[in-house]
């Protein structure tokens, strides 16, 4: 199992990766405002999840998530559950 820590890590990656930053550059309590995410990224961001944990996250499945510690959170849950 994935643990939370772990989900947190793959989310700032995959964000990481999609916006072109260092992943440090990604924090977990950074709001998804702070980086302007927009759609095409959303879908980018979940195809880059499932490649790398084989769970299958619509973009929509983050639209509660306000910072990306709650986008791990989401992550983390779905994984849970599988």
């Amino acid at each position: 199992m994935v643990s939370l820590d772990s989900a947190t890590s793959v989310v700032q990656s995959a964000i990481a990766e999609v916006l072109s930053v260092p992943s440090d550059q990604i924090k977990p309590g950074a709001t998804i405002a702070d980086h302007q995410i927009d759609s095409l990224e959303w879908v980018e961001i979940a195809v880059i999840i499932e490649e790398r944990l084989g769970v299958q996250l619509e973009p929509g499945d983050f639209t509660g998530a306000r910072t990306v510690a709650d986008m791990a959170g989401i992550l983390h849950a779905a994984l849970v559950a599988r």
